[in-house]
């Protein structure tokens, strides 16, 4: 192998165990591990990638002084050598995204192997209860503090949710988390590699985000479906469960994309902007206008943005 090659490996390789060590003392997950491991399998190779993953768990599993640092390396490098070589052989957004979800999912799975092969237990079923721990810690904390009795129901709404989903949306939650977590380690990609002079495949710029218009129909069937409880078997209403559960977030985004496009064309201030995404989280009837104005743009076109393609 070249001396700049090694060079480069051995420096993504230290970074690598520094973000997993680091990552674990505060208790953070391992959101971008799989980068350095991305870069160095973009620029030099999966041979180099594969050997330097290893070496950086053996590292991190001495420096910790435990192998859970190191399992954590090398399940987590399966996503950085997969989305490294969809870079490397000039795959489109779309089709390094689908790798990199496919490979997250792929990582969810051996994490709840590992877990219950390590503790014995189930690793959703532990992240539930400390969940639903925090929210009753919380939720006494605000007693004792003197909250409004209106915070209070909203804490117990969320001990009513939170089992709910992860029974039935666990499907679409763990979607919706290999979605984010490609984009995330993407988008740091990209903004590594910009700095050296090289570019990726992108998405369009977030004012002009749009969806196919057939997927509306996905979020209106999941709506109808999931309002039916009672009325059709389980198996459908966690079918349509999970389709809101995917639809709604995707919604939402297009929609905050439009809301944004309009911020751009009016030179709204940033001032208003974060204040708008503030309201956006946090006031419901809201955040529906915003999701239902994505649904109605595959429509009306709101941007014109069919019509400036044609």
């Amino acid at each position: 192998m070249k001396t700049r090659s090694l060079t480069e490996g051995a420096m993504l390789s230290a970074i690598t165990v520094l973000l997993t060590i680091i990552g674990e003392y505060i208790g953070l997950p391992a959101l971008i591990v799989p980068v350095p491991l991305t870069l160095l399998v973009y620029r030099h190779g999966i041979r180099l990638g594969i050997i330097m993953s290893v070496a950086s768990a053996l590292i991190a599993s001495l420096v910790a002084g435990h192998v859970l640092s190191g399992v954590t390396i090398i399940i987590w490098g399966f996503l950085g050598i997969a989305l490294g070589m969809a870079l490397r052989e000039k795959f489109s957004f779309a089709k390094t995204m689908i790798v990199g979800i496919g490979a997250n999912l792929v990582i969810t799975a051996l994490n709840v192997f590992f877990y219950s092969l390590l503790f014995g237990k189930n690793m959703f079923e532990e992240l539930l209860e400390m969940m639903l721990m925090s929210v009753e810690q919380a939720m006494s904390v605000g007693q004792s503090l003197g909250l409004t009795e209106e915070m209070l129901v909203q804490y117990e709404r969320m001990l009513e949710i939170y089992p709910l989903f992860f029974r039935w949306g666990l499907p679409a939650l763990l979607l919706l988390s290999a979605v984010v977590m490609t984009y995330i380690n993407l988008a740091v990609t990209r903004l590594v590699l910009k700095r050296m002079g090289d570019q990726i495949p992108w998405i369009a710029p977030f004012s002009e985000w749009r969806v196919p218009s057939y997927c509306s129909f996905g979020l209106i069937l999941g709506v109808l479906l999931s309002s039916a409880q009672g009325l059709v078997p389980q198996f459908v209403y966690i079918i349509g469960f999970n389709l809101m559960l995917l639809f709604f977030p995707m919604y939402l985004v297009i929609g905050l994309s439009i809301v944004w496009h309009f911020f751009n064309s009016k030179q709204v201030g940033k001032f208003v902007r974060i204040l708008f995404v503030i309201f956006l989280f946090t006031f419901s009837p809201l955040s529906l206008i915003v999701t239902m104005l994505g649904v109605l743009d595959a429509g009306f076109d709101f941007r014109k943005l069919r019509t400036d393609r044609e």
